[in-house]
C-alpha cells in the first residue's frame, strides 16, 4: 500500500506573528493526534499510535518543503519507502499527506490543515484507513510565516510495549500471595497480543531475583516465609513479538 497526497491553503498575506510557548510545532502535532484519533474512534476505528521515528522522518520532510518553498512529495525527499528503509523503519505499507497553510502559526494553521485533509476524500482515506497502525506528524514554520506539514503513516509490526499491572498482595500468617495482570494495547492491525510475564522477588534490600520466567500464570503463593522480613515483588509483561513492558512499581509486605 503506497499513498501520497497534498493540499494547500492560502489566506491573504502570511501572518508575521511569532510562535508562543504553547503554539509550538510539538503542540500542533499533539493537536493533530487528538483530532485524528477522536474522529477515528467516532468512525469505529482504533486510534493510531504515534511513533517518534516517523515524527523524525515527517519533520525532515516538512522542513525540506519549507526550505524549498515547494509543496510536493519530491521536494519533501522523494519516495517515502526509500526514506523509511534508510531510517531502518520496518513497514508493510505507507502513506503520506502533506500540506501548507497561510493561517497564523499554531492552532489556527493546524486546524486549517486538519479540516482540509479531513474533508478531502483521498486524504481522509489515508487518515481513516483500516490498515495503517502508526503515524508521525510534523509542522514547520517558514520565515514568511507559512506552515508546512508532513504526516507519514505506516503499516508496521507491533513494537508498542505491553503493560503490566500489580494485583493484590496479601499475607496470611507466614504465607504471602501476589497477583498481577497485563495488557497489550490493540492496534488497528498487527497487534502482537500478550504472551507472558516475568516475576521478580527480593527480601528486604537484597538483590532482585527472577522467580517466574515467561510464565502465563497471574498469581503466586509463597508459604513459610521467615518472619521479621519485608518481601518485595515486581512484574514485567511480554508480547508475542518480544516487546517488554516496564517493570511495575515494586510492592511489599512485611511478615512480622
Amino acid at each position: 500500500m503506497v499513498l501520497a497526497l497534498s493540499l494547500v491553503s492560502v489566506l491573504g498575506t502570511p501572518s508575521p506573528t511569532r510562535a508562543s510557548t504553547t503554539d509550538t510545532a510539538a503542540v500542533m502535532a499533539t493537536e493533530f493526534q487528538t483530532w485524528l484519533n477522536r474522529d477515528r474512534v467516532a468512525a469505529g476505528l482504533v486510534p493510531l499510535r504515534p511513533w517518534p521515528s516517523l515524527v523524525s522522518l515527517a519533520t525532515t520532510r516538512a522542513a525540506r518543503m519549507a526550505a524549498a518553498n515547494v509543496m510536493s512529495h519530491t521536494a519533501a525527499g522523494g519516495y517515502v519507502g526509500t526514506a523509511l528503509n534508510a531510517a531502518s523503519i520496518p513497514w508493510l505499507g505507507f502513506g503520506e499527506i502533506i500540506g501548507n497553510s497561510s493561517y497564523p502559526w499554531g492552532t489556527q494553521a493546524a486546524t486549517n490543515l486538519y479540516g482540509m485533509w479531513k474533508h478531502s476524500a483521498p486524504h481522509a482515506a489515508i487518515m481513516f484507513s483500516a490498515t495503517f497502525n502508526y503515524f508521525g506528524a510534523a509542522f514547520m514554520r517558514r520565515s514568511d510565516g507559512t506552515t508546512w506539514a508532513s504526516v507519514v503513516f505506516t503499516v508496521s509490526p507491533d513494537h508498542t510495549r505491553p503493560t503490566a499491572y500489580n494485583g493484590r498482595l496479601a499475607r496470611s500468617g507466614t504465607t504471602v500471595s501476589f497477583s498481577w495482570s497485563g495488557r497489550d494495547a490493540r492496534l488497528q492491525t498487527h497487534t502482537a497480543g500478550l504472551r507472558s510475564f516475568d516475576l521478580e522477588y527480593r527480601v528486604d534490600g537484597g538483590a532482585w531475583r527472577l522467580i517466574k520466567n515467561d510464565t502465563t500464570a497471574t498469581s503466586i503463593r509463597l508459604t513459610r516465609r521467615p518472619a521479621g522480613h519485608v518481601y518485595w515483588f515486581r512484574v514485567q509483561a511480554a508480547d508475542r513479538r518480544g516487546n517488554l513492558s516496564r517493570w511495575t512499581t515494586p510492592v511489599h509486605v512485611r511478615v512480622p
